[in-house]
C-alpha cells in the first residue's frame, strides 16, 4: 500500500513538473511513462523478494552452522573422554595379556621384578662392586639401573700404605653430585661442596656428573637395546654425553637380562672389605626358592687389596672355620676327618650354617631371625656365625620379585 501511495505521489509530482515547464503532455505519452515506471517497480519488488528469500535461507544456514558448532564441541569432548577410556582399556589389556602369558608359560622373562648382575674389581687398589639391574614389568624391559659401591682405606702404615679397606656407606648414585668427579671445578672447599656452583660449572663446561652419565646410558639401553651400544675399547662411541668407561656396565646389563630370562635373582652389598650376596630362583608364578648366601673375602698386599680366588661357598669345607679340629696339616685338609670332627662336636662349617639360614628364610622370612647386639642369631638352631648383612641381601632378593 505504501509503495502505491509513493508511486501516485511520484506521478503527481511528475505531472506538476511538466505543467510547470509549460509542456502539455499527451495522454498516450503519460500512460507510457506510467507503464514504464510500473514495470520498473515490479522488477525491483521482485528483486527485493528474491533477496529477502536468500537472506532467509542464509539465516537458516547460519543457525544450522551454529548448532553444528555446539554439537562439534560436544563431540570433541566425547572424543577426549573415549580416548582416555581406550588408553585405560589398552593398559588393562596389556596387563591381562601378560597375566595370560604367565599362566600359559609364554613369557620372555621368568617373572616381573628386578634382576641384577655384578662384578668386583679394584679402583686404585681399593675394592669396588659394580652392579647393573634390569627392571621387568609386564614381561617387558622397563628400565636399567647402574651403580657402583666403592671403598676407602681406613688404616695405613707409617709409610702411608693402606692396611685395611672398608666399603663406603653410599654408592655413586647415592652420592650424586657429592661424588665430585670434576675437582677441577674448584667447587669443593675444605671438604664442603657448593652444589649449585658445581652444577653451574658442569653446565658451562658441557660436563655431566657420574650419576647423570649413568642415567643417560640407562635410558639409551632402554630405548635402543643393550646391543645398540657401540664400544671402542672401554668407552662408547655412540651414546652422546657419556665419557666414562662403560664396557663393564654393558656386559653386566646383558648378564642381568639373561638372569631375568633364567629367573635368577641376585642382591649384593659390601661388609667391611668383603662382598656379600644372595641368589635365588623365581618361577613364572613368582614363587622364590633355592636361596643361597655367599661371601668373598681378601687381604691387603703392599697397600692394595687382593681378592681371594674362591668364595666361602666355593671353598666349602676348605674354608676351615674350626682350626681347633687339627685336620689341616701343612696346608692340606683331611676333609673326611674334618667332617667327622664337626659331627662329633656338634659343629657346622660356614656353608652349612648359611644353608640353615636360607632354609629358615624361605620358610618363614625374617620372623625367626632376631639378632643379639653382637650380631649372632638368637633363635636359629645350629647357626653360630654372626650376621654379615646376610638378612639384608636375603630380604632384598625377595623384595626384587614384583
Amino acid at each position: 500500500m505504501l509503495k502505491k501511495i509513493l508511486f501516485s505521489l511520484f506521478i503527481v509530482a511528475l505531472s506538476l513538473s511538466l505543467v510547470a515547464c509549460g509542456k502539455k503532455v499527451k495522454k498516450d505519452e503519460y500512460d507510457a511513462v506510467v507503464a514504464q515506471l510500473e514495470a520498473k517497480e515490479t522488477e525491483l519488488a521482485s528483486k527485493v523478494s528474491e533477496l529477502n528469500a536468500k537472506k532467509a535461507e542464509l539465516d537458516a544456514k547460519v543457525a544450522e552452522l551454529n548448532q553444528k558448532t555446539e554439537e562439534a564441541a560436544d563431540l570433541a569432548e566425547e572424543v577426549d573422554e573415549l580416548e582416555a577410556e581406550i588408553a585405560d582399556l589398552e593398559a588393562q589389556i596389556t596387563a591381562l595379556m601378560a597375566e595370560i602369558s604367565t599362566l600359559k608359560g609364554e613369557r620372555t622373562y621368568a617373572h616381573d621384578g628386578v634382576y641384577t648382575a655384578f662384578s668386583y674389581s679394584l679402583n686404585h687398589g681399593a675394592p669396588q662392586i659394580v652392579s647393573v639391574s634390569v627392571i621387568i614389568e609386564n614381561d617387558q624391559i622397563a628400565g636399567f639401573f647402574i651403580d657402583t659401591l666403592q671403598s676407602t682405606a681406613v688404616q695405613k702404615d707409617d709409610d702411608g700404605n693402606a692396611t685395611k679397606f672398608e666399603f663406603n656407606a653410599k654408592t655413586k648414585k647415592q652420592l650424586g653430585y657429592e661424588y665430585y668427579m670434576f675437582p677441577a671445578s674448584g667447587a669443593k672447599v675444605d671438604g664442603v661442596l657448593d652444589v649449585e656452583a658445581y652444577k653451574a660449572w658442569l653446565a658451562e663446561n658441557g660436563k655431566k656428573e657420574w650419576f647423570e652419565q649413568a642415567n643417560v646410558l640407562e635410558q639409551y639401553m632402554l630405548e635402543n637395546g643393550v646391543e645398540a651400544v657401540e664400544l671402542d675399547g672401554e668407552k662408547t662411541t655412540n651414546v652422546t654425553g657419556v665419557t666414562v668407561t662403560v664396557k663393564d656396565y654393558v656386559d653386566l646389563a646383558k648378564e642381568a637380562v639373561q638372569n631375568a630370562k633364567d629367573g635368577k635373582l641376585v642382591a649384593v652389598t659390601g661388609h667391611g672389605s668383603d662382598i656379600v650376596w644372595a641368589t635365588a630362583k623365581v618361577d613364572r608364578y613368582g614363587k622364590v626358592t633355592d636361596y643361597v648366601i655367599d661371601q668373598l673375602q681378601g687381604k691387603v698386599v703392599d697397600g692394595a687389596y687382593v681378592f681371594n680366588e674362591k668364595s666361602k661357598q666355593q671353598l666349602g669345607y676348605d674354608y676351615y672355620m674350626f682350626p681347633a679340629s687339627g685336620k689341616k696339616v701343612d696346608g692340606v685338609l683331611d676333609v673326611e676327618g674334618y667332617k667327622e670332627w664337626l659331627a662329633e662336636n656338634g659343629k657346622k662349617e660356614w656353608f652349612e650354617q648359611v644353608a640353615i639360614l636360607c632354609a629358615e628364610f624361605e620358610a618363614n622370612g625374617i620372623y625367626n631371625m632376631a639378632l643379639e647386639a653382637s650380631g649372632k642369631y638368637i633363635t636359629v638352631s645350629g647357626v653360630t656365625i654372626v650376621d654379615n648383612k646376610y638378612i639384608q641381601v636375603l630380604s632384598q632378593v625377595k623384595a626384587n620379585v614384583k
